[in-house]
């Protein structure tokens, strides 16, 4: 099975930590994304942690339906990306 994908990407917020594991399933290869987005609270960094699969779609992978922050949801093209150039790579 393919490698966990982890990555920093920047933000104006700061460093979003992320995390995109393989799983398999009856339709087939997806990833569970743990992303660890900054928040600053009462002078303390404090990350919030967001859970979401990316399902293989007809361009890259995208966020499974169901509720999604929307700070969470512009990263959607660059974790995509990512996935999309390891998965190549490993071929």
């Amino acid at each position: 099975m393919d490698e966990a994908i982890e990555l920093a990407l920047e933000s104006a917020d700061g460093i979003i930590d992320c995390r995109l594991e393989p799983q398999r399933n009856d339709a087939g290869l997806y990833y569970a994304a743990t992303i660890l987005y900054p928040n600053t609270v009462n002078g303390y960094n404090r990350s919030e942690i967001y859970c979401h699969n990316m399902l293989r779609t007809a361009v890259g992978y995208g966020f499974e339906e169901g509720e999604i922050h929307p700070k969470v949801k512009r990263l959607e093209g660059q974790l995509s990306a990512a996935i999309v150039k390891a998965r190549a790579d490993n071929q």
